[in-house]
């Protein structure tokens, strides 16, 4: 890795106009520049570029950063790569970059399993392509997965006689230790356990094979498992990667959305169908490792797993984890269409592929499908549950004509009356202390603290409005650190550390891109919505900086501060309870408060 100091030095000697217009047409607009995003589908220029600031943002897809990172992402190469590149377009010269220039660490354990499995992955696209291999041919054949395909993912065959694999990789330097650290070796000999199936790579993020998926290709054999996957192993965590993550986390940056499927030939059905933001989970279940894969895209997901009753329950299961980690997300929804994505490019074409993806909905429309047409409710205890589940979401729709449709939709299901429902919802309403609902938000709140609720505005606002200052004023991180620490809204919290951080090191205001470039410095999992946030506060029209508006920031975060603790303890309170007992305790709440407010006004 390219040290800071060099990297600030290359950032300083750079004109960003000057490197985004040796890949794009730049247009000259007041004193900016415009173009056309080369990130997403953009029809008119929405990318501006910032030469007093040296930073570029798409005000469409969200993009933003300095040179190097524009030309990372235009030219999908590494960071370091991008860096000689912005050296070479600029004409820095300097011996740190080849001095500094980044290799990679050899793991002393890890190096030689890959070495191992390499081999062997070549060995077994090397099986697809003899004799032997026709069976696995013309399966992919009659699943119309043509060479392309067969190249980009790595699919290859495993060799019938699996004592010929081990003794291939014995004759190529490999211990029978190492083959059995790779989780190759069956139980009962020394064979390979994948024989005579084909064999799907699997790869951890950053495209190295870690480990195999094996399809039985005879129809007669009803004694084996349709699929042998690898078992941990030293390189490979089931719960650590998602099948074609290393392919699909570019496009899903530019594409703005990752779609989450269940199955591998479904993956490449929306890649046949032009759409290759696609993973595979590889069940029904998601660990919290794979949602930070997913977070770092800084993507919609799409969810999409099969239509049966354990691909729709593991939906169920996932809508709350992503709720829980305030990604956004929306489903796949066709009550009238079960088949599987591959099934229905097979059967319709890709036209059809493509218009079912696109038939999004948000969770709550959903579960209500679910509830009435794949897990009926009968027992009064679970037509209680989900009441208690969906009133406090209710309670937070605006719109009259939606809230009305939502309360029609939740009486069917539970067979409550629509008056019944209103009710419930009304006894939260009328008081003035509201429980914010945390374990359930339909993708339409992203925050734990409910930040995106109207009344928490006041509080995003207030820190946003500081950050805005802390990157121009080093004063103004000063009277962060020793008046706030901390702000609530996590992705300016993120960047306040990294702010604090940079004054200390180097004694001085904020250079944003050399900012940003901490972020890649760090290898930040979240550096590209910190990039674009960064990028969108340096454009921000706000009141220029003084200690007084400062102070008013600090009264604004304060105050909020105060009725989020508030709230948490009514959360605390009201855990457990019915609707009924809710809304007593939420108006004993609120005469509480209000008496105290009163108290404190005429003291």
């Amino acid at each position: 890795m390219y040290s800071r100091d060099l990297i600030d030095d290359l950032l300083k000697a750079t004109d960003i106009v000057t490197v985004i217009s040796a890949y794009i047409p730049v247009i000259k607009k007041g004193r900016s520049y415009v173009a056309i995003c080369p990130f997403h589908d953009d029809k008119n220029p929405s990318l501006n570029i910032s030469r007093d600031k040296q930073i570029f943002k798409c005000f469409v897809c969200n993009v933003g950063g300095n040179a190097i990172t524009f030309v990372q992402r235009h030219l999908n190469i590494s960071y370091q790569e991008a860096v000689k590149k912005v050296a070479e377009l600029v004409g820095f010269h300097d011996p740190r970059l080849e001095s500094e220039a980044y290799k990679p660490k050899i793991d002393a354990v890890k190096q030689p399993l890959f070495d191992t499995i390499n081999d062997l992955q070549s060995l077994y696209q090397y099986g697809l392509n003899i004799p032997e291999g026709k069976i696995a041919s013309d399966y992919l054949a009659k699943r119309h997965i043509d060479q392309d395909q067969i190249k980009k993912y790595g699919i290859g065959y495993a060799l019938a006689e699996g004592e010929k694999t081990i003794e291939y990789l014995e004759k190529k330097g490999h211990s029978l230790d190492k083959i059995k650290d790779i989780g190759i070796m069956s139980s009962h000999a020394n064979s390979d356990a994948n024989a005579g199936r084909l064999i799907f790579p699997l790869r951890d993020p950053n495209g190295q094979v870690i480990g195999f998926s094996a399809r039985k290709l005879n129809p007669n054999d009803h004694d084996s498992p349709k699929y042998v996957n690898s078992p941990d192993t030293k390189i490979f965590k089931k719960s650590l990667n998602l099948y074609n993550y290393h392919n699909a986390k570019n496009s899903a940056r530019r594409d703005g959305y990752i779609y989450v499927l269940e199955g591998f030939m479904d993956v490449m059905a929306l890649d046949k169908a032009g759409m290759p933001s696609a993973v595979a989970v590889m069940g029904t279940s998601l660990s919290k490792e794979q949602i930070e894969l997913l977070r770092r895209l800084n993507a919609e997901v799409r969810l999409c797993l099969d239509g049966d009753n354990p691909g729709q329950k593991g939906m169920m299961r996932i809508i709350l984890q992503l709720n829980k980690a305030n990604i956004p997300f929306r489903l796949v929804m066709n009550p009238n269409d079960l088949r599987d994505p591959d099934d229905i490019l097979q059967e319709s074409g890709p036209e059809a592929l493509r218009e079912a993806m696109n038939h999004l909905v948000d969770s709550f429309e959903f579960q209500m499908n679910y509830y009435q047409n794949v897990e009926k409710i009968s027992k009064v205890e679970d037509r209680r549950k989900v009441m208690d589940y969906f009133v406090p979401l209710l309670r937070t729709v605006k719109d009259d004509l939606e809230r009305e449709n939502d309360i029609v939709k939740l009486s069917k299901v539970t067979g409550y009356e629509v008056e019944t429902i209103r009710s419930q919802i009304g006894k939260i309403e009328n008081s003035d202390e509201i429980l914010e609902e945390t374990t359930y938000s339909a993708g339409r709140s992203q925050s734990s603290y409910g930040l995106e609720d109207k009344r928490f505005q006041r509080l995003k606002s207030a820190e946003r409005q500081t950050l805005f200052y802390m990157l121009q004023n080093i004063e103004a991180v000063q009277f962060f650190r020793e008046n706030i620490d901390h702000f609530c809204t996590k992705i300016y919290n993120d960047i306040a550390s990294y702010v604090v951080e940079y004054t200390n090191r180097k004694k001085e205001t904020v250079f944003l891109p050399s900012l940003i470039a901490d972020f890649e410095a760090q290898d930040d999992p979240n550096k590209e919505e910190m990039s674009a946030t960064v990028s969108n506060l340096a454009e921000a029209s706000l009141p220029p900086y003084s200690k007084e508006v400062l102070l008013d920031c600090l009264k604004a975060i304060s105050e909020e501060m105060q009725k989020i603790s508030e709230q948490e303890q009514t959360k605390q309170a009201l855990r457990g309870k019915t609707p009924e007992e809710q809304g007593a305790l939420l108006k004993d709440l609120a005469n509480k408060r209000r008496a105290e407010k009163w108290g404190n006004k005429h003291k």
